[in-house]
């Protein structure tokens, strides 16, 4: 997890983890339900969220695709900022990363601020999307990750890269990531995150319950 910025020593934080949360996601790559409800679509992502115990704002940013009146109204009444419409994947991938690194800048903490990601890369070219992806998580920032739900566990994200993967339809319904560490992890590392496999296949059903216990906990408070 993100470490304290606020001293000079690395304390590591406890949850729940008070941070906001921007989402960054490809409309091309990982399509929107514009046939569906996007506002449950919101709500799921902030309950895979609130499942890790990340508590604060989730804001979602929209990149591709040409759209209609009625999508774009769609996307606009759920809350969803569409930045970039009608745009080639290179120059999506491009502008995702700038909004990527202006949203690092005004928030120097990483204790403040997590990144959920959903785009995909450009095959065998070097478009710079993981070597960000790392250097915010040098610096203590929460980087998660989405990944098509055929991705091989060979391609699955590794914990110097992102802290969670979620595979996309899972994320949708607001259920829990994935985890794969590669060999190189270490043996706490890889402990901790064989751990929250076995939490990911415990079912969303303990998630709600999961869920309501923060909320009681942080009522109580």
């Amino acid at each position: 997890m993100a470490e304290s910025m606020d001293t000079g020593t690395d304390t590591e934080r406890q949850p729940p983890y008070f941070s906001d949360t921007r989402v960054f996601w490809d409309v091309v790559d990982f399509p929107l339900p514009l046939d569906g409800d996007l506002d449950r679509f919101c709500l799921n992502v902030n309950v895979a969220i609130s499942n890790e115990r990340f508590v604060g704002e989730v804001e979602f940013y929209a990149y591709g695709d040409e759209l209609s009146n009625q999508d774009r109204m769609e996307i606009r009444r759920a809350g969803i900022w569409l930045k970039q419409e009608g745009a080639e994947k290179r120059e999506r991938l491009n502008r995702m990363l700038l909004d990527v690194l202006e949203y690092a800048h005004y928030n120097r903490d990483p204790a403040d601020a997590n990144f959920l990601i959903a785009m995909k890369d450009i095959p065998e070219i070097d478009t710079k999307l993981f070597s960000i992806m790392q250097a915010l998580r040098q610096k203590g920032y929460e980087v998660w990750f989405v990944v098509p739900d055929d991705c091989p566990s060979s391609q699955v994200p590794d914990f110097d890269t992102a802290t969670l993967v979620w595979r996309c339809s899972i994320l949708r319904e607001g259920g829990y990531p994935i985890y794969e560490p590669s060999e190189s992890d270490s043996d706490d590392e890889g402990s901790a995150l064989a751990a929250k496999k076995r939490q990911n296949e415990e079912g969303s059903s303990q998630g709600a319950e999961k869920l309501q216990k923060i909320t009681d906990d942080d009522g109580a408070q």
